[in-house]
């Protein structure tokens, strides 16, 4: 996976910002560009969370910053379990202060 990530400005201060992207590389090369949606915890690892362009899946990597270099290391989550984990937190940190309306809400059940 291709690396394109810039620093983001995360205010309430009504300006506009543009959304930090990052540019994947899938497997048969072709390239999916999608906003970060943000850098989060959960457990004893990192995870980022991605939305593709003209897409509403969110998609969900585990982060690894590396040691000695700038940059960083996206991998797939593998088990079912991890990635139950990592959605519950998802949702949990980036919807616990939003008002979703009951569309959203029901859209979330769902994919439970």
């Amino acid at each position: 996976m291709s690396e394109n990530l810039h620093e983001h400005h995360d205010c309430d201060c009504g300006c506009e910002h543009e959304a930090e992207k990052m540019t994947l590389v899938l497997d048969d090369d072709s390239e999916m560009t999608c906003d970060v949606l943000g850098i989060f915890e959960s457990g004893e690892n990192e995870y980022i969370a991605l939305l593709p362009e003209d897409d509403e899946d969110v998609l969900i990597y585990r982060y690894i910053e590396a040691d000695n270099e700038e940059g960083f290391e996206l991998q797939n989550i593998e088990s079912d379990e991890e990635y139950d984990m990592v959605e519950d937190s998802f949702y949990e940190l980036f919807y616990e202060d939003e008002d979703l309306d009951d569309e959203l809400a029901d859209e979330l059940e769902d994919e439970e």
